[in-house]
């Protein structure tokens, strides 16, 4: 893609962005940068349209790289495990992009009585009753689908491929149970015997549970509890071994009349956290609010991507800024700034987190404006120290002799010369800011409870071991990206090392 090209796009896609807000929509990739919140987003749009515009007025039509650049990029393809970790993030990354078209509660259609709806791309509420169903509250879509297919009648709705909310969405998990052939009472899944309680319910109410009974071993052993339609507990039972030794009835021999208005099959809930389960959709489980744990994850790794874009924005900004007007000017400024430099990096940057995460609720703007405060440094002293080498070669003094000023000098011909650093250390940035924010989570200093979190995965998961599920969801998921992001940084280091292309005589 040429500059022009380029800047086509962004213009394009800033147009498209800023008009799916206005209208009040969420269509995957247009909403990206509204992802951190409204004004982020705007700030976004606005830097994208200037960088859009600018490239159509001043871009070439083709990129023109020096020769060095082009080798080191050869070299960086020619790196297959940090070439292949590139596009396997990079493919991550899309996914992300696709937001609830793969992971979310909204249908991404839904045909109901011969008209077509898309409410994944509505931003407002649609109610239930303007599907056929009997409440005013947001429409649950998957308890839809399942009366749709129900009813038979042609229509139907159509769920993201993983049909759950990274926040604030669980459901109730009914499983049916069966019997084996000698008539105990199966655990879902048919390959154990059932421990616990499980119902009926009535036929024409099947909201309405009508006896409730205690099973061990897949027999009866137990209480039981029998309600009326209206939800009146009308009697009560004692079972052991199979056989019923206590009866009471409530309503003077009345309950018995309702047994043939309950059906025959048994039903049990599972509360969470639950395992594994395809016949739910819940592939890797829930944890212990019932969130499906996959869509955490997903929810998780967009918190990381946006994050680390934000992070990589503040401190490349500060750090290039800081850095190269030390280095230019040296001397008093220099001094002075290194100083400071020292005094802030000894500022103890979890006590800051803990302060602030007492004042506010932290968000993600915050939380990364923090580790951004402590985090600029180390770039500040490499660009600092490349840009005291880079201003005496003879290409800074034929600049300033044709009458460049310092901001010249310093953001347009040694700043193109120093990119390798940028390039080298934003791989680690990326993977620092990513350990940041789960270790912020993982001590209870990060993002409010609402929001997926692969720290808060893990925490969860270390203090219910018995849920395996838990932890090991959010450790493969941290694992695989941060080995990734590791494996391109080592080849960009290894790529753009300037003894590859040195000769010292």
């Amino acid at each position: 893609m040429s500059p022009r090209a380029l800047g086509h796009t962004l213009t394009f896609f800033t147009l498209l962005a800023g008009a799916q807000q206005l209208a009040g929509l969420r269509v995957p990739v247009l909403k990206i940068p509204f992802l951190a919140g409204v004004w982020p987003g705007w700030v976004l749009l606005a830097v994208f349209l200037a960088c859009g515009v600018s490239l159509q007025l001043r871009g070439k039509r083709e990129w023109q790289f020096s020769p060095l650049t082009l080798k080191q990029l050869r070299r960086f393809r020619s790196l297959k495990r940090g070439w292949l970790s590139f596009l396997i993030l990079l493919g991550l990354a899309g996914l992300a992009m696709l937001d609830n078209l793969l992971v979310g509660k909204q249908a991404l259609m839904v045909s109901h009585d011969g008209k077509w709806s898309f409410p994944f791309l509505r931003g407002d509420v649609i109610p239930g009753k303007a599907f056929g169903l009997d409440y005013e509250s947001e429409t649950n879509y998957r308890e839809l689908q399942k009366k749709f297919r129900e009813a038979s009648r042609g229509d139907w709705v159509l769920m993201p491929l993983v049909p759950y909310a990274p926040k604030l969405d669980s459901d109730e998990i009914i499983e049916q149970l069966e019997r084996d052939a000698s008539g105990k009472l199966l655990a879902p899944g048919g390959t154990q015997l059932f421990n616990g309680r499980a119902y009926t319910v009535f036929r024409e109410k099947p909201v309405q549970k009508r006896q409730e009974f205690t099973f061990r071993h897949g027999v009866l052993n137990g209480d039981m509890m029998g309600w009326d339609v209206n939800g009146e507990q009308v009697e009560k039972a004692t079972f052991k071994e199979g056989g019923r030794v206590k009866y009471d009835d409530f309503t003077g021999g009345k309950a018995a009349a309702l047994q043939a208005a309950g059906g025959e099959q048994l039903f049990t809930v599972i509360y969470p956290p639950s395992p594994p389960s395809w016949r739910q959709g819940h592939w890797l489980g829930t944890n212990s609010q019932g969130g499906d744990i996959l869509a955490v994850l997903y929810g998780g790794w967009q918190q990381a991507l946006i994050a680390s874009v934000l992070f990589l924005t503040f401190v490349f900004a500060a750090g290039v800024t800081i850095g190269g007007v030390l280095g230019y000017f040296g001397g008093l400024a220099d001094l002075l700034g290194q100083r400071l430099i020292e005094i802030w990096s000894v500022l103890p940057f979890l006590f800051v987190v803990m302060i602030v995460s007492s004042l506010v609720e932290p968000t993600m703007i915050i939380l990364v404006g923090i580790i951004g405060v402590f985090g600029w440094m180390e770039t500040a002293t490499y660009l600092r120290t490349a840009t005291y080498r880079e201003k005496e070669r003879d290409y800074v003094s034929a600049a300033r002799l044709l009458g460049a000023g310092p901001l010249r000098v310093m953001f347009k011909h040694i700043l193109p010369n120093t990119i390798a650093i940028l390039v080298t250390l934003a791989p680690f940035k990326v993977a620092g800011i990513i350990t940041a924010l789960a270790s912020l989570d993982f001590l209870g200093f990060g993002l409010p409870p609402a929001e997926p979190s692969w720290g808060r995965l893990l925490h969860e998961g270390t203090e219910n071991f018995n849920y395996p599920w838990i932890v090991s969801g959010a450790f493969a998921a941290m694992v695989i990206v941060l080995v990734l992001v590791t494996f391109v940084g080592e080849a960009v280091r290894e790529a753009f090392d300037p003894k590859k292309f040195t000769t010292y005589k």
